[in-house]
């Protein structure tokens, strides 16, 4: 079942979101494609920071990029992030 999922990240500029969108941009190219089951992806801004919004495939697919990717990209930008809120999706259109 495809989960969505949002990281809200804190205390985090545009600039520091643009640091983040690069090393894991990195990552991504490092592997040579793009993450497995990755759907959807953006960001917008939240509050005093920002807010990750992801469509996965499945729940073990996005835990695999959390988990190897982003979790290791927010740590390295020093960025303070809530844990991932996901929720299962019923319904999914594309144009």
């Amino acid at each position: 079942m495809a989960v969505a999922v949002e990281t809200r990240i804190h205390h985090a500029t545009q600039v520091e979101h643009d640091a983040l969108d690069e090393r894991i941009g990195e990552a991504i190219g490092a592997m040579g494609c793009p993450p497995a089951g990755l759907m959807v992806h953006f960001t917008k801004p939240h509050g005093d920071g920002f807010v990750i919004v992801d469509v996965w495939r499945t729940e073990a697919e996005l835990r695999s990029f959390h988990d190897d990717v982003l979790a290791a990209a927010l740590a390295a930008t020093g960025l303070d992030a809530d844990p991932p809120v996901v929720s299962p999706i019923w319904g999914f259109a594309r144009p």
